[in-house]
């Protein structure tokens, strides 16, 4: 959270607005989110006449930045990231989420349950983020004790907290995928021994892991609706698409960097839980989502809920 505070207040000294040169730039982050526009990284379509640029991003705050500067039209996100950004005045809007994601506890001990836990070390990337919010919250459900509950934050993005495990470094991680799939591939001594998606199903069987959202610029939205919709539809053909080419999206993906072969890809893509839901259909849905983070800590939302004009088609 301080990290993108800190990046508001400077990026703000250097705002610029997007270049309007015939084309539509969209941010997405490397890992689910790139994998989720597989198609488009094969042939960019052209919407409203204008060919559409993707834009891969190793960090986060490095797509952040850009967004603050208004220089990507549309950005595939977390969700809590894009609630924070909202709240702080940079005004996109959330289209849909289209990836739902997996996160997972990856681990090379005999762990079996989410009891086995207690007392045990388990790596995260970073305090209050997703998987960090969700296995906090599932951990109290489990009635663990503070003490009980051992996180370590020390290694700050999930491909490094990937390649640690791999090397033996660390036990036990959360992951998301495709990294999840990368460690167990990479070292057979580490499994996937707990889906926390499965588990926070157990806890509420209508909850939306809404993990990321897809939003475009305020401007787009007020003055090209069109566009939007256009953009949405085409979205949504995308991910159809990839859940019927899954040998060709994991060329894409390899060839693109994303993922570092295509077993790994094959294996994964499919565990990325990836579907096209309009934000207009299902807002109250993300809306109990980001809930859960803002009763954790009001600082991962932004401090407070986004209101409703954060849903594009909510009137």
């Amino acid at each position: 959270m301080r990290k993108i505070l800190f990046l508001f207040c400077i990026v703000l000294l250097t705002a610029c607005h997007t270049k309007h040169d015939g084309t539509l730039t969209i941010g997405v982050l490397k890992g689910p989110s790139a994998i989720s526009v597989s198609q488009w990284l094969d042939k960019a379509p052209v919407i409203d006449g204008k060919k559409l640029h993707i834009e891969i991003f190793e960090e986060p705050a490095d797509l952040q930045a850009k967004m603050i500067q208004g220089k990507v039209d549309f950005a595939v996100l977390p969700t809590t990231i894009a609630a924070i950004l909202y709240n702080k005045g940079v005004d996109y809007r959330m289209i849909a989420c289209p990836v739902q994601g997996s996160v997972s506890v990856v681990s090379s001990d005999s762990i079996t349950s989410f009891n086995d836990l207690k007392n045990k070390t388990v790596s995260v990337s970073g305090q209050g983020t997703t998987p960090d919010v969700l296995f906090t919250l599932l951990a109290s459900k489990y009635g663990f004790r503070n003490k009980e509950l051992l996180i370590d934050y020390k290694i700050g993005n999930h491909p490094d907290l990937a390649q640690a495990i791999i090397m033996g470094k660390i036990t036990t991680a959360l992951l998301p995928e495709p990294f999840a799939t990368m460690a167990c591939s990479k070292n057979r001594s580490v499994r996937n021994v707990i889906s926390l998606s499965n588990e926070l199903a157990k806890v509420d069987s209508t909850l939306l892991f809404a993990m990321t959202a897809f939003v475009a610029r305020k401007e787009l939205v007020e003055k090209n609706s069109a566009m939007i919709d256009s953009i949405s539809d085409r979205y949504q053909s995308a991910l159809v698409w990839l859940r019927s080419n899954t040998s060709k999206a994991a060329d894409v993906t390899v060839a693109a960097g994303i993922l570092p072969n295509k077993e790994i890809a094959l294996r994964s893509i499919p565990k990325c839980n990836m579907r096209y839901l309009k934000a207009s259909d299902n807002w109250q849905r993300i809306e109990k989502y980001l809930d859960i983070y803002f009763h954790f800590d009001p600082k991962t939302v932004g401090g407070k809920l986004p209101d409703k004009r954060f849903y594009y088609g909510i009137h």
